[in-house]
């Protein structure tokens, strides 16, 4: 006895297969900082140096191009599927999402200044458009949040991924304030801004994970939405 065709959850398991790349690109993203903080202890403060500043680290360069480069990949694959994932009007969130990627090409392609000297041209694109991607991935994945409470296959998400973007944008609105006094002052009123970034980081990715979860999620109970139970198939 030969079988016809698959099963409804098998084929929801092809809808969409983002989360992997999502989780795969964040993983990647990872290993290039993680290596760096391990070659630079006992020389460098965690928590007063900015991740922009190993780009001076032998490697450096290439090996931050290619974390921001991934991360970039992660942000448009999620932007790719929220519609597909039924999510109600995706193109608001999709498009923030999409504008964090080319925000973080630019940032691989342009590197900050050497600490102790004035920013330039270079180093202000470089600063801006981190600000950018910090502030719009927590801003993109509260929409979602926000737009999956009115949708039955996104609602189980839509609580836990509205905490998760909701202490994301705490804590970036705080490390973005304290750049005010640096571009006036030269100076950071909070000294710790290093510690800061690094968590925010860390919640960014835990975002886009979850983000990416969720819409996969999604995206089977769209193709599957309610199971018939063999008695009811039957019936039928």
């Amino acid at each position: 006895m030969t079988s016809t065709g698959g099963s409804g959850r098998e084929s929801a398991g092809v809808v969409w297969s983002g989360e992997s790349i999502v989780t795969a690109s964040v993983i990647v993203a990872l290993l290039p900082i993680g290596f760096l903080h391990m070659s630079t202890i006992g020389s460098l403060d965690p928590l007063t140096t900015v991740i922009s500043d190993y780009v001076f680290q032998p490697g450096g360069y290439a090996l931050l191009g290619g974390a921001a480069i991934s991360m970039a990949v992660a942000c448009v694959a999620l932007a790719t599927g929220l519609r597909r994932a039924g999510l109600p009007d995706p193109r608001v969130p999709a498009l923030l999402f999409v504008s964090a990627a080319v925000a973080l090409v630019l940032v691989a392609l342009f590197p900050t200044h050497t600490p102790g000297t004035p920013p330039g041209l270079v180093s202000t694109l470089h600063r801006t458009a981190g600000g950018w991607v910090f502030a719009v991935l927590p801003l993109a994945a509260l929409l979602v949040a926000v737009r999956a409470r009115s949708a039955p296959a996104w609602q189980p998400a839509a609580v836990p991924l509205s905490w998760a973007a909701a202490i994301a944008g705490v804590i970036s609105i705080f490390f973005l304030l304290n750049h005010v006094p640096i571009v006036i002052a030269g100076s950071p009123v909070f000294p710790f801004l290093g510690g800061v970034q690094r968590v925010l980081y860390a919640a960014v990715m835990v975002v886009l994970v979850m983000a990416a979860r969720a819409t996969r999620l999604a995206a089977e109970r769209v193709l599957d939405p309610v199971p018939v139970s063999p008695r009811l198939r039957g019936a039928a």
